[in-house]
């Protein structure tokens, strides 16, 4: 379809509510913008009240695809109640996100409130003079009992705006920008932009796809980001083997800012519009792109159990984060390669990127992957300057697993089958309303594997004991580049003379520069700085009495030999501490994957079948 009939399709709308739905009565939302600039919403509420005498309200406390609690409700303002004859109802806060209205035995009444909406994120609002994002858990409030009663949203857009976009579908014969949700989940789920972006079609597998880019300001080529994200459509309707929606679309929100956030038949991607001028962020942006599709599977049709059905006033806790956004996290870079998009040297630099963000932080031999799906809701979102020191990604150690577990099958079925198989057959069995048990996936893995895979799922998902790389690295014929290649590579390029490798001594304390203090941000457990009792916060002042300072402590420390034991001067809270240290060498950084010089061709065809073939189901 032509970019012209796509923006009359959005404009005048072309999808019908099922029939039956009438049967339910309707919340019915009108949303204003007065007052745009100054980042406020105006929203009107009709509701049917059953004729009860009351009626509680609710307000969701978090978004599904982040799993924090948010309190959205603390951005409500003004809320008052009426009745048909605009005559003012009793209304009472009665928990941080519900209110309870004495409805005085009015059949409708109707709820107004201002909402503040200056968070630039996916799971918030943002509301300016250029252009509104959205989100259906941040901004609608609505009846308990009626989560499953279609939601009606009409817009009153500012005159300068010309656009609204969302995947709700447009009631027959609706005025402008008028959109039915058949329930609530389905307005969560549905985020809306206002403005004047940017549209995009493309049309990939017999469906409709948009690229929506809001802030381009001159600097992206759409036509040509929408052609690299056809081709990992492309790859991953192949991977998956179904195409388990009619439109798509991607809003792509250039608003210097990082993130993304799945839905059913969209995704809310933020990021820089000076991106798409450099290879490794616009990589990294594709990267995400291929992300938030991949959970139009993995976690939108394919889910936990524990999230079948969302409680939207309370966590839902799941040990399978890993499965659902570490699996994700696996595929995301790997199909930019099977996709043709980045080369196999460009794919082993992301993989080892990702093998560096687990290998260099200790809090890997301190939480499970398995608790690390479980604390995502205490922990996750709430980092700290000991988070590196306690907890792991679900994220990055799922990604890494994944590819330890996609080897593994590969291998001891000779190439047969692979992780490709496993969630395709996941899928098969516990999509829709069925959903999957955490002992679930491993079965299916060690089925596809014709192995039990057991104790290898223990060793990766339940312990904190190290990865196991060996295995996948013989298969494909990989290995880290070591420490040694690194320096005669340096000392070839650079002719730097022995003594400076020799003198790079390591404390395991990150520093920063406040306001010309030299300050400690963060400190590695085990370090010489965690042994020494270094503290965050604390301010260096000296190594034994000779004053050190921000421009000159990397310099400083260059000076000494591993081994040495040598007096810090701190000041912590004001008084002033000596601690003893012993400089240690510097460990292992980088962990840069390399094919073997001796690599075999069979190693070098399974490579092959790896990256180059996403091996689709016939």
């Amino acid at each position: 379809m032509d970019r012209t009939k796509w923006l009359c399709a959005i404009v005048t709308g072309c999808f019908c509510f099922p029939s039956g739905l009438e049967a339910k009565e309707t919340l019915e939302y009108t949303v204003r913008f007065p007052q745009a600039q100054n980042h406020l919403v105006e929203i009107d509420i009709a509701i049917p009240t059953g004729n009860q005498p009351h009626l509680e309200l609710m307000m969701a406390v978090w978004t599904p695809g982040s799993y924090f609690v948010r309190e959205y409700a603390r951005h409500v303002e003004d809320i008052s109640a009426f009745d048909g004859e605009k005559n003012p109802l009793p209304i009472e806060k009665i928990k941080k996100n519900r209110w309870q209205v004495t409805t005085n035995a009015a059949a409708v009444i109707h709820i107004r409130y201002h909402l503040y909406c200056r968070e630039m994120s996916v799971r918030t609002n943002w509301v300016d003079h250029e252009f509104a994002i959205l989100n259906g858990a941040p901004t609608f409030i609505t009846v308990p009992e009626y989560l499953s009663h279609p939601h009606h949203v009409q817009l009153e857009l500012p005159d300068h705006w010309q656009q609204s976009i969302t995947t709700l579908n447009r009631p027959d014969e609706a005025s402008a920008h008028a959109y039915r949700a058949t329930n609530f989940d389905e307005l969560v789920d549905s985020p809306i932009l206002c403005g004047n972006p940017t549209v995009y079609p493309f049309e990939v597998g017999g469906k409709e796809h948009l690229l929506v880019n809001q802030g381009e300001q001159g600097l992206w080529d759409g036509v040509a980001a929408a052609n690299d994200v056809a081709q990992i459509v492309a790859t991953e309707q192949r991977l998956w083997g179904n195409v388990p929606y009619e439109r798509y679309i991607f809003f792509n929100l250039l608003v210097e800012t990082r993130g993304g956030l799945e839905h059913d038949n969209s995704t809310l991607m933020m990021t820089s519009r000076w991106n798409f001028r450099s290879r490794k962020d616009y990589l990294g942006w594709l990267g995400l792109v291929s992300h938030e599709f991949f959970h139009t599977w993995n976690i939108r049709r394919l889910r936990p159990q524990a999230l079948l059905q969302y409680d939207y006033e309370n966590e839902n806790y799941t040990t399978s984060l890993w499965i659902a956004e570490g699996i994700t996290s696996y595929y995301d870079d790997l199909v930019l390669a099977r996709s043709g998009i980045c080369s196999e040297k460009e794919y082993f630099g992301l993989l080892s990127k990702s093998i560096e963000s687990l290998q260099t932080k200790p809090g890997r031999l301190v939480q499970s992957l398995r608790d690390s799906s479980q604390d995502a809701w205490i922990k996750f979102y709430r980092p700290d300057e000991n988070s590196h020191n306690a907890r792991t990604s679900y994220y990055v150690k799922g990604a890494v697993v994944a590819f330890l577990l996609d080897a593994k099958i590969r291998q001891v079925t000779d190439g047969a089958k692979s992780l490709d198989d496993a969630i395709r057959l996941l899928y098969q069995r516990h999509s829709g309303d069925r959903g999957y048990l955490p002992g679930d996936f491993q079965i299916i893995a060690s089925e596809v594997a014709n192995q039990d895979l057991s104790a290898w799922f223990q060793h990766a998902i339940d312990s904190t004991q190290e990865l196991d790389f060996r295995e996948a690295f013989e298969w494909y014929g990989l290995e880290f580049k070591t420490d040694g290649q690194k320096e005669q590579e340096k000392l070839a390029q650079d002719t730097l003379d022995k003594q400076a490798i020799k003198r790079k001594v390591w404390l395991g304390l990150t520093t920063k520069n406040d306001s010309g203090i030299l300050k400690v941000e963060r400190v590695l457990r085990n370090s010489p700085g965690y042994r020494a009792g270094c503290n965050p916060g604390d301010e260096i002042i000296a190594i034994d009495n000779l004053r050190v300072s921000p421009p000159t402590w990397q310099s400083r420390l260059e000076q000494f030999e591993v081994g040495e034991r040598k007096e810090l001067l701190i000041s912590r809270r004001g008084r002033l501490l000596r601690l003893t240290i012993e400089f240690a060498k510097e460990p292992r950084s980088k962990w840069t994957i390399q094919a073997l010089p001796e690599a075999t061709d069979d190693q070098k065809k399974r490579v092959s079948g790896w990256i180059g073939s996403s091996n689709p189901m016939e």
